[in-house]
């Protein structure tokens, strides 16, 4: 599997910077070609066992991320909000590991992730990890910047 961070600084407070990185339906509008479902799609409202599916599509060709939330915790004033999310789709496997920490009067946005894709070889781990990184990277700063 494939594993990338991205650390982002954000002058949100942490407990914003946590309900937009979480917010479901945000991710439907900033990330091109995918729709998010679930029973629900809001930070607070997350729990351990909340399902999530992300489908990627084009037209009738796609693939659903299917995800499901193992542990959670929000963040207060001055502790951490942090999620452990599986991946279990079967195209796309691994896992997320988000921390969203206060600094200062903003905060800081940490997203690790192991990331697997059926047929590709392992091989091309590094490429993977890359891409995703800047992916992931873009979706996080559009999600911090929508307001939602």
């Amino acid at each position: 599997m494939a594993t990338f961070t991205v650390h982002l600084d954000s002058a949100l407070a942490a407990r914003e910077a946590w309900r937009r990185v979480l917010d479901l339906h945000a991710h439907s509008a900033v990330i091109p070609l995918t729709t998010v479902t679930g029973e629900t799609m809001t930070a607070d409202g997350l729990v351990p066992g909340s399902r999530f599916v992300a489908r990627t599509a084009v037209g009738p060709v796609g693939f659903d991320d299917v995800m499901v939330v193992e542990a959670i915790t929000q963040p207060g004033a001055e502790h951490p909000g942090t999620a452990w999310i599986q991946k279990e789709g079967k195209v796309v496997r691994g896992s997320i590991d988000l921390r969203v920490s206060p600094a200062g009067s903003g905060s800081t946005v940490d997203w690790s992730q192991e990331i697997g894709v059926r047929g590709v070889p392992r091989l091309l781990d590094p490429l993977v990890g890359r891409v995703a990184q800047l992916a992931y990277g873009t979706a996080l700063r559009r999600l911090l910047a929508h307001r939602g």
